[in-house]
């Protein structure tokens, strides 16, 4: 996974006031935190926060510069405004480049499918994978191939390819994608015609309240 460089300031302003003026000036708040590492509140700019999601996702592996010291950190959490849909803190975890890790690899889908032309359904059950391995040998996301399947396949955790530096942690037999007939996918409720529709995401799956 590629390192990307990110400037960190500490943050010495915690109230409600202070946090919106920080934001009203392209600040971000966040925290940083993790093993032998004093959990120290930061800010960072918001526009390159921005960059590096939209560039490398909220699995990227970040060298956060604060202070004269530079941290390997991971996006822990992001929590997010689903009003103004903006992003208002970040969790920064301090991560061993020496020590492996658990980490959600997103399941990123290629191709389409045999079965769909046909006019199955696609069901994405599951959308990232757990795995541990060493923060360096981590890829930013997991690529599927779903070309080849027809109506009535699955694809499980069993049958994800995945580099041999990574050790999969999730259920084997668990469901990662289906292609369901279309009379099965009305019985089942999915709406037919087109993929199930995909739930929202904040904040790592949990809406979580701002902490400042």
């Amino acid at each position: 996974m590629e390192q990307i460089a990110l400037k960190a300031e500490k943050r010495n302003i915690s109230s409600k006031g202070g946090i919106n003026g920080l934001r009203r000036n392209g600040k971000l708040p966040g925290v940083l935190y993790g093993k032998n590492i004093d959990s120290s509140p930061v800010t960072v700019d918001a526009k390159e926060l921005m960059k590096i999601l939209k560039n490398h996702g909220e699995s990227a592996l970040i060298n956060l510069e604060l202070e004269g010291r530079t941290h390997p950190v991971l996006m822990k959490e992001i929590q997010r405004d689903t009003f103004k849909d903006a992003i208002v803190h970040v969790d920064f975890y301090g991560i061993s480049m020496t020590e492996k890790i658990e980490f959600d690899l997103p399941i990123i889908l290629k191709g389409d499918a045999e079965g769909v032309k046909m006019g199955g359904i696609l069901q994405h059950q599951k959308r990232e994978i757990s795995v541990k391995a060493l923060p360096k040998d981590l890829p930013e996301h997991l690529e599927v191939d779903i070309s080849d399947l027809k109506i009535g396949d699955t694809l499980t955790v069993g049958d994800l390819k995945v580099d041999e530096k990574l050790t999969v942690l999730d259920d084997p037999e668990e469901v990662v994608i289906s292609i369901l007939a279309p009379k099965l996918a009305e019985d089942t409720g999915v709406p037919t015609g087109q993929q199930a529709a995909e739930p929202e995401v904040v904040a790592k799956g949990k809406e979580k309240k701002e902490e400042e």
